[in-house]
């Protein structure tokens, strides 16, 4: 019996240490995990601006109480920032993870977008050229450049996407009517690109009168007598009716429609360089140096398309302005982020 009660006593001991070590260690545990989950709820930081621009320098501010380390990665592969309230600029336009680790454990992650960077044209260096207002479809159009310094220019008249010369002075024949875009770049500077636009008029067909006389169904040489033409009045029995011809104008082009997510995929297409701008011309009924605002800025619809050529194009938000009329677009309103490969 004595045997049995000392082999009781020893267990209870051992079970009473094996309680108080598994206390001992679990209990820092616990406590990690309380000041974790209480502290990560109270992370909070701000920046000193609402919007933001690439090349421009953003404060970020840590307000989380408590906080004695601070690691930042701003999501663009720069170092670590391990002060409270650094300083960042960001190089290119996108959007960024910034997380902020504090106090070794807790971490925050938010979302900043940063836009192109604001660009201000200097008037100065926008090419300078004159065009008339119309111009008739087969008819040949001279345009010289006056720009003062210009050595090398890029001319495109709004049919295709391609540089249509490269002289100081182009020359272009349409081939299409309607509402056309052209535009100049001298000395590769596509920040003062000029673009004016011309309205090209349709080919007038005219009968000529003398090749078929009206109502005898009967043409010159036939060896017959021909009547007078129809212009002529004889004075002694003036016509009872005269009859005057209308010539009907062509009704207005409709463009046919696409969605915005069908017009975001063919741009991805054109990023991909598996289709050209060429895939939109019924959508614009024709002009594409149509301008377009992407990112805020104006561009020519063309010289967009260039641009995303084998580029990596993330479109966040695409929106068609189309005419009521016609249902031509009008322009695009786009978002992106674009990464060169």
């Amino acid at each position: 019996m004595d045997k049995k009660k000392q082999l009781t006593k020893h267990l209870d001991k051992n079970i009473l240490r094996f309680f108080i070590v598994l206390f001992l260690l679990s209990t820092p545990v616990f406590a990690y995990r309380y000041m974790k989950n209480k502290t990560c709820k109270e992370v909070v930081f701000t920046t000193d601006a609402d919007s933001y621009r690439q090349d421009e320098l953003i404060k970020f501010m840590d307000n989380t109480d408590q906080a004695e380390s601070w690691q930042w990665d701003f999501g663009d592969s720069t170092e670590v920032a391990t002060i409270k309230n650094p300083l960042h600029v960001y190089k290119a336009p996108g959007e960024y993870n910034v997380s902020l680790m504090v106090n070794g454990f807790c971490q925050l992650t938010r979302v900043v977008n940063i836009d192109e960077k604001l660009i201000i044209r200097d008037p100065s260096k926008i090419p300078v050229f004159n065009i008339p207002e119309t111009i008739t479809v087969g008819e040949s159009l001279v345009i010289k450049d006056l720009t003062p310094n210009a050595t090398v220019w890029e001319w495109r008249f709004g049919e295709t996407s391609s540089v249509n010369s490269k002289k100081r002075t182009a020359e272009y024949t349409y081939e299409t009517p309607g509402l056309k875009t052209i535009s100049l770049i001298v000395n590769h500077d596509e920040m003062h690109i000029n673009e004016k636009q011309i309205t090209v008029l349709p080919k007038v067909e005219i009968n000529d009168d003398l090749n078929q006389i009206r109502g005898t169904g009967r043409r010159l040489g036939d060896g017959l007598p021909l009547r007078p033409p129809s212009h002529t009045i004889r004075t002694d029995n003036p016509p009872a009716t005269t009859t005057t011809e209308t010539v009907e104008e062509a009704p207005p082009k409709i463009a046919p429609n696409i969605s915005n997510s069908n017009f975001k995929n063919k741009l991805m297409l054109v990023a991909k360089n598996q289709i050209g701008a060429g895939a939109f011309i019924d959508y614009f009924c024709g002009n594409l140096n149509t301008n377009i605002i992407v990112n805020n800025k104006e561009i020519s619809f063309l010289v967009f398309c260039e641009k995303i050529k084998n580029k990596n194009l993330k479109i966040r938000d695409l929106e068609i302005h189309n005419d009521p009329n016609t249902n031509c677009i009008t322009t695009v309103t786009i978002k992106h982020r674009m990464i060169i490969f």
